[in-house]
């Protein structure tokens, strides 16, 4: 639209910034690709709507800030998302990825809701955004509730192994069926995984992922793996050992690159 003869303005109607982030008590914003040089954005008197090409990132406890920073954008081509301590509607998530271009995405005690003020599940989530490769969630309390035995079976359904390089999810409940994602995790062994579990699930469920740390840690000699996990009661020795096989096998991996 800048150079192109068919379109013809006096002023071009948008402001397109590179990036944007929340930092201590502003918006930051950076131009353009080759412009590392960042300027504080007033959004009160903004003269134009925005049109963001790169990234969001917001961590405050202002849990609307980036609901009142949508109603000044007009175009959202970002290709990264990053909150902390934000609630949005689900019209203002696919705003966000409408462009489908969402390969990195990160998510601390935040969520997504309906019009109806119900949670939106994370599976749902990464239903959205299928372009993702490195995807990040601290799951807060809002979105423990909405955590159901289902949950697993629909995210594995929409996870694309080919594309997707991380994982991580932290304070897991203990709804989350552990065995269901182990089978998906042995399919897939090329993705990075990073799991974190609720510090209340019963003694019962972290034996059973302590049998399961100790089985990977038996066998990681046939069957290479990127696994991170943490779980209340825990073995420090199988902490310690799992850690030694992840520097082990990431640093063989990135070699191979």
């Amino acid at each position: 639209m800048q150079i192109s003869k068919y379109f013809c303005f006096k002023e071009f109607p948008y402001m397109v910034v590179k990036d944007l982030a929340y930092v201590r008590t502003e918006w930051i914003y950076c131009k353009s690709k080759d412009d590392f040089d960042y300027e504080v954005l007033d959004l009160s008197n903004i003269k134009k709507p925005i049109w963001i090409t790169e990234g969001i990132y917001c961590y405050t406890e202002d849990v609307s800030l980036v609901s009142s920073l949508l109603s000044k954008v007009i175009v959202c081509d970002i290709t990264n998302l990053g909150f902390h301590d934000q609630i949005i509607t689900l019209n203002e998530f696919k705003l966000l990825i409408s462009s489908g271009n969402v390969t990195t995405f990160s998510f601390g005690f935040s969520h997504v809701e309906y019009e109806n003020g119900e949670i939106v599940p994370i599976d749902k989530i990464m239903e959205l955004i299928p372009n993702v490769t490195e995807f990040q969630c601290y799951l807060d309390n809002s979105m423990l509730s909405a955590f159901t035995s289902e949950t697993v079976q629909n995210l594995i359904k929409v996870i694309n192994p080919s594309i997707l390089k991380t994982f991580c999810l932290k304070n897991i409940p203990e709804t989350f069926d552990f065995n269901l994602f182990a089978i998906f995790m042995d399919k897939n062994p090329l993705i990075e995984y990073d799991i974190h579990f609720n510090i209340h699930i019963a003694d019962e469920y972290s034996n059973m992922l302590q049998k399961f740390v100790d089985k990977k840690i038996a066998t990681s000699s046939k069957k290479p793996f990127l696994l991170k996990i943490r779980f209340p009661r825990q073995s420090e020795e199988s902490v310690k050992y799992l850690e030694s096989l992840y520097n082990f096998y990431s640093d063989r991996q990135n070699g191979m690159h």
